[in-house]
Formats: C-alpha cells, sequence, structure tokens
C-alpha cells in the first residue's frame, strides 16, 4: 500500500533546520479565516460537498501530510466543523471539543452530551449537535458553554442527521434507534436557533404512524426548500418549506417490500441544464436526479445491490462536472456519473468500504474508507483526480475512516474510529 509523501532524513542536518522545519510542520494547518470554511456537514447548505472555501487541488494533494494529530478518546463518525480559526468534532462518546485550527491545541469540551454520529453545525456563535439519545444541544462556539437543549418526541428517538441551519431555524430529523427498536415515527422539527424553542414538527407518515425515519441532513436551497432523505416503508425523498414545514413533495425511490432500504444520505443539490435538482443515494444502491420544484425523477441508477446497511450511504457529491457516489457495497469505491444522463464516466475500487462522504476541491476529491463489519484495524484517507478516478495520494491510518472529510482552504480535516482526528495539508 502506497504511504504518504515523506519527510526527509534530516537527523544529520543542523538543529536550527531541524527546529524551522518542525515549526512549519506544526503552523501547517494555520492561516487566516478567510482561508476556507467548512462550518456544516457536507461544507454548506447545499450539501454537495464541494463549497467554494475548499481550494485543494490534485497536485497539492499529491503532498499531503499530517500537520497535527490529536486523540478524542472514541470513535469520530461525523465531519468535523472548520471556522474562525477552530476545528469542532464530536465523539460516539458523547464529547463536542474545540481544537484550534493551526495547531490542533485543545480551546474546550464538554462532555456527558449523548452518543453522537453526526457533525456539529457552528452558526451565529453558536455551535449545534444532535445525539443518539435525541437531543439537540447548542453550546457558545467560544466557551462550549451549554446554552439549550431540546429533547425529540416519542419513546427512545434517536437523532442520526447532522443539525441543518436556515434563516434562524434548525431543521432536525428525527428516526430509531439502530435496528428500528422500537420503530419510532420519522419526522422533521424546526428549532429556533436562539434559544431552542419547537417552531413546528411534521411527522412524515399519516397519524405519526411508526417508521419513515429520516437518517439524513436537511439540504436547503435560496427559495427556503429543505430536502431530506426518508427511511422504510417510503423510502423516499421529501421537500417542506423550511419556514413552515408544510410539505412540497414526496418521491419514492422504490418500493422498500420489508427489506429495509432506507434513503439515508444526504441529498445534494445541483444544477443541470439550467435547472435545480436533487441528487439522492440509497442503501438500495440506487442513485437518483429529481427535480428540486417538483420531484418528478430526472433519472435513476441502480449502482450496486445494496442492503440495510450498505449500498450507498455515504452521501453523493458534486463539483458542476461530474457527480461522485461512495458505495459500501461490491464494487466498493468511488463511481463518477454525468449529472446529464447518470452513465458512469469512472469507477475507483477501493480495498474498504466506503462509509465516508466524498469532499470535493478544485480537482480532487478526499474520501476515507473502512469497514463497519469486519476489520477495524485498517482504513484509509484518499486523494482522488475528479477527471479520471487516479488515485493522487492515499494514507492508511490504521482505523476505518467513516467520517466525511473537511476541506478549509486547502486543509484536510477528518477523524477515524480510533477517535482521531488529523489535520492534513501540503507538505
Amino acid at each position: 500500500m502506497r504511504r504518504p509523501h515523506s519527510i526527509p532524513d534530516r537527523r544529520s542536518a543542523p538543529l536550527a533546520a531541524v527546529v524551522a522545519v518542525a515549526a512549519l510542520l506544526a503552523a501547517a494547518c494555520g492561516g487566516s479565516p478567510a482561508a476556507g470554511a467548512w462550518p456544516a456537514y457536507r461544507g454548506d447548505l447545499a450539501r454537495d460537498g464541494h463549497p467554494p472555501g475548499a481550494t485543494l487541488d490534485a497536485a497539492a494533494a499529491a503532498r499531503l501530510g499530517t500537520a497535527w494529530s490529536v486523540r478524542t478518546g472514541a470513535s469520530i463518525d461525523g465531519s468535523p466543523a472548520v471556522t474562525d480559526g477552530l476545528v469542532f468534532a464530536a465523539t460516539e462518546a458523547g464529547r463536542l471539543a474545540a481544537y484550534d485550527a493551526a495547531s490542533g491545541g485543545g480551546r474546550w469540551s464538554a462532555d456527558g452530551l449523548g452518543a453522537i454520529d453526526g457533525s456539529p453545525t457552528v452558526a451565529a456563535g453558536r455551535v449545534v449537535v444532535a445525539t443518539l439519545s435525541g437531543r439537540v444541544t447548542a453550546l457558545d462556539e467560544r466557551t462550549g458553554r451549554v446554552e439549550w437543549t431540546w429533547r425529540a418526541p416519542g419513546g427512545q428517538p434517536a437523532l442520526w442527521s447532522s443539525p441543518a441551519v436556515a434563516a434562524g431555524r434548525v431543521l432536525v430529523g428525527v428516526a430509531s434507534q439502530y435496528g428500528d427498536a422500537p420503530l419510532e415515527a420519522g419526522r422533521l422539527v424546526a428549532l429556533d436557533l436562539a434559544g431552542g424553542r419547537e417552531l413546528w414538527d411534521d411527522c412524515v407518515r399519516p397519524a405519526c404512524a411508526p417508521g419513515g425515519g429520516i437518517w439524513s441532513t436537511a439540504a436547503v436551497d435560496g427559495q427556503g426548500r429543505a430536502f431530506v432523505g426518508v427511511g422504510n416503508p417510503d423510502d423516499s425523498v421529501l421537500a417542506v418549506d423550511a419556514a413552515t414545514g408544510v410539505r412540497l413533495w414526496e418521491t419514492s425511490l422504490y418500493a422498500d417490500e420489508d427489506r429495509d432500504l432506507d434513503v439515508g444520505a444526504t441529498p445534494a443539490l445541483v444544477q443541470v441544464g439550467g435547472r435545480e435538482r436533487v441528487a439522492a443515494a440509497s442503501n438500495g444502491g440506487v442513485l437518483a436526479l429529481l427535480d428540486a420544484a417538483s420531484g418528478a425523477v430526472t433519472w435513476s441508477r441502480p449502482l450496486v445491490r445494496g442492503s440495510a446497511v450498505h449500498g450507498l450511504v455515504a452521501s453523493p457529491a458534486a463539483d458542476g462536472r461530474r457527480l461522485y457516489a461512495g458505495s459500501a457495497s461490491p464494487p466498493t469505491g468511488v463511481f463518477a456519473l454525468s449529472p446529464d444522463t447518470g452513465a458512469t464516466l469512472w469507477e475507483r475500487p477501493t480495498r474498504e468500504a466506503v462509509y465516508s462522504s466524498p469532499a470535493v476541491g478544485r480537482d480532487v476529491l478526499v474520501v476515507g474508507t473502512g469497514n463497519v463489519f469486519g476489520d477495524t484495524s485498517t482504513g484509509e484517507v484518499v486523494a482522488l483526480a475528479t477527471a479520471s478516478g487516479r488515485v493522487v495520494w492515499s494514507q492508511d491510518v490504521g482505523s476505518p475512516v467513516w467520517s466525511s472529510p473537511a476541506l478549509a482552504g486547502d486543509a484536510v480535516y477528518v477523524g477515524d474510529h480510533a477517535g482521531v482526528l488529523r489535520c492534513l495539508r501540503p507538505r
């Protein structure tokens, strides 16, 4: 397995040179906040994994190396958030912590929040997280002080989705615990960012019947429409008015037939042929493009044979030229497709499954690999050229990488199952 670009052996170099090199590497993720930010899951509300602040290109990615790393103590399953010179990472042990983006130095940590599977969201001076214990908590960005907490209705609801903040509202999806035991009523809820007051609560199924869990994070467009994926038995994409919760449309991607093939990935908003479209991926292995205004299917393609915990679990990415999807089912790897037709442009196999959602820079994408079931002692961070799928760079981190990378400027921030948070940057 190819190793990352190595630092030359400097044991015989003058001490001053060694100190200078160490200082450069320690500051490798430094720079002003204007150098780039990734304040929420997938970078921004379009959820396409390709926000303007991601400037990493293939030439720079070929020289990636670890600038700093910290051990958080538990698995980091979500994407870090990066803004205002800070990096925020959440763990399955219920810890949310802030680190200096330049050095990795700890700023503050908050424990006991409940297991966190998704990503923190930073907005208006607050960091908002959702937990598998059914709670949303907002903390002060600079101090970590808890400002408010809200609990989802139901018996034992779980919040797998990352909070979405739009126009002062926090949108969060409600689903069931792992294995649907018990099966909860899926719902989308809006909270006031300032105080946590519930603004509206929309159940997916009639009369708040169990099922229809929302595992995905909401994508929100400029017209204030929010789009989420919905679980079994609907297996659909749902669009609502983010201000009122009024349902606009719902489109099922297939008949579930008791197969538990959720549309669990977060939709991505893309422009195709001058119209806004919604790219949606599913555990069933289907990637579909829908019209954002009506929900009509533009095209739908089965890429792999999915299952309840495999298929296209990762959220799709887009850069205006291609759609990118990561597969956790054989053939594991990354697919690039034409947004116009859904035709496969290239495919890059990976040794392990892809649960990590690709992040796209200028002409390169970065993604993690690693199995949820099986060997948990191996996993990689991989950079691929977007035009061809060629491997530009890779690093074996010795642990599955389910975390979706965050690109801020030319830096990459990513966590792993062992609880290590890394900042990677061109040497």
